[in-house]
């Protein structure tokens, strides 16, 4: 199989991807930071602002807010959203946070935290803004980037040749991914897939062989929240292959 998952969680996804070049899987890697889109604020309207935060200051905090983003909007390849902001301090000092940043008409599209702290407002201020969330990509700014994480490295192949070596127990403390156990009595690989090629197991034992497998790659990635990781991955190979496609029809049209 090409792609198997090796794990994946709400917010990461590891992928195995076999008998495809570097330079493929670090393309995907790169297409999944840079050109999936994802919806973020970009122009915000002012109707009252009477913190101590300036206007300017204020839009760019919340284009910082992560949205979760519907995947109608991926495939419709487009759109705008309007939020509000409506917050005032009447008993006394108070932070605004994301929770009350609220979608006029779509109300799937929302804060990925509603912890997120906007600005603070004394008694008697307040803050009245729209804001415009728009789809847009990491290679035009990192607010647009759906991923904290995405990295490519070698399939890592580690191979105990003593199972049953003097220093067992300092081979599996050496190790910081925790790549190794002992069971049974035997010094057995844990997970050979979180092996990080740091070779300090090497230092403690001559037993232990870490190699690369050829030809096999692990794609890592880790979404801030606007979309699931295992869409950001299939999003970002459809995307690659599109981009191929219009490249090799461009070719033989020349």
């Amino acid at each position: 199989m090409p792609a198997s998952i090796i794990s994946k969680d709400k917010d990461s996804i590891r992928l195995r991807i076999d008998g495809y070049p570097l330079s493929a899987v670090n393309a995907l890697r790169r297409y999944a930071m840079s050109e999936v889109p994802v919806l973020a604020v970009d122009d915000v309207v002012i109707i009252e602002n009477s913190s101590l935060m300036y206007d300017e200051s204020l839009a760019n905090r919340l284009g910082q807010v992560p949205l979760r983003t519907p995947r109608k909007y991926l495939d419709a390849g487009e759109g705008q959203v309007m939020l509000v902001l409506d917050a005032y301090a009447e008993g006394g000092t108070r932070t605004v946070y994301s929770s009350e940043l609220i979608a006029v008409e779509d109300k799937e599209v929302k804060p990925v935290s509603g912890e997120i702290p906007i600005l603070r407002l004394t008694k008697g201020q307040n803050i009245k803004l729209e804001a415009y969330a728009r789809l847009g990509k990491g290679k035009e700014h990192s607010k647009f980037s759906p991923t904290s994480k995405s990295v490519v490295k070698p399939t890592p192949l580690v191979v105990i040749k003593n199972k049953n070596p003097k220093n067992a127990k300092a081979i599996v403390s050496s190790c910081p991914r925790n790549v190794f156990a002992i069971e049974g009595g035997e010094l057995v690989v844990k997970d050979q897939y979180s092996c990080t090629f740091c070779m300090e197991c090497l230092k403690v034992s001559g037993d232990i062989e870490i190699k690369e497998t050829p030809g096999s790659y692990i794609l890592d990635i880790e979404s801030i929240g606007q979309l699931d990781p295992d869409v950001i991955a299939l999003k970002s190979a459809e995307i690659l292959l599109r981009d191929l496609d219009e490249f090799n029809k461009a070719v033989d049209e020349l």
